[in-house]
């Protein structure tokens, strides 16, 4: 009798672990393909893997959790970048079970105060007459668009009222314009000058690489000055700047 009930025991133990190892079997993957991101341009791009039908949402400190969509088992999420070392929760859900993961979004450096930097911009503009919008003294934390009209984009990352990075992007094709080269031309040395570098000295910087690229370089240098890099890339497309502090 005794025997009977400890084999009855075993079953049902065995039963347990392989009623367990179904349910973790069924636990979404969840691969943060690093543990530290570094800040890319005005963003902090964290990508990894998960589960092809799993729902993904990712979660910055203690903001609002934000969908993520599923590339067929890959994910690429653009966090703006931080002014301090932060926690980013990512979360797989799937079929009622959850898996999550915490990565860590390194700090970036601040360019400027965004009041400064907007003051002297709109200064400048006026003063050079270049028709631009004036922009607002304050703006919220995240990602803005402060122009995008007409082949031309100004978008910024603000953090705590501080410029964390501006990205400048230009249509190639309005590059066959003089016009639309000078109206490039004036806006990179007022963003430049905005920002605390020495706008002429970047554009005739700029004019170097452009020279290159013409030749068939595909990879260029970034300009530096006064503490200011301009991470410079080129497409068939568009012109791509990011005025970051390293």
């Amino acid at each position: 009798m005794k025997m009977k009930k400890i084999v009855a025991s075993l079953a049902l133990l065995v039963l347990g672990v392989v009623g367990l190892a179904g349910c973790q079997s069924r636990q979404p993957s969840l691969k943060p393909s690093a543990q530290t991101f570094k800040p890319d341009g005005i963003v902090t791009v964290v990508k990894g893997t998960a589960s092809k039908n799993a729902d993904l949402t990712y979660q910055i400190g203690n903001e609002n959790a934000k969908k993520v969509t599923n590339q067929g088992g890959t994910f690429v999420i653009q966090v703006p970048s931080q002014l301090k070392a932060t926690k980013v929760k990512l979360t797989a859900k799937h079929n009622g079970a959850t898996t999550t993961k915490t990565v860590t979004v390194a700090k970036a450096k601040a360019l400027a105060s965004y009041p400064k930097f907007a003051m002297t911009y709109n200064v400048i503009n006026q003063q050079m007459k270049t028709g631009a919008e004036v922009l607002p003294m304050q703006l919220k934390d995240g990602l803005t668009d402060l122009v995008n009209a007409d082949g031309m984009r100004i978008r910024v990352n603000v953090q705590n009222q501080q410029l964390v990075g501006v990205a400048y992007v230009f249509s190639v094709n309005k590059m066959k314009s003089k016009t639309e080269v000078k109206k490039f031309a004036m806006q990179l040395v007022v963003l430049s000058n905005s920002v605390g570098a020495d706008g002429k000295q970047v554009l005739k910087d700029y004019q170097k690489l452009a020279k290159k690229a013409e030749n068939g370089q595909t990879t260029v240098d970034n300009i530096h000055s006064k503490g200011v890099t301009f991470e410079t890339n080129f497409s068939t497309k568009a012109l791509y700047m990011y005025l970051v502090k390293k």
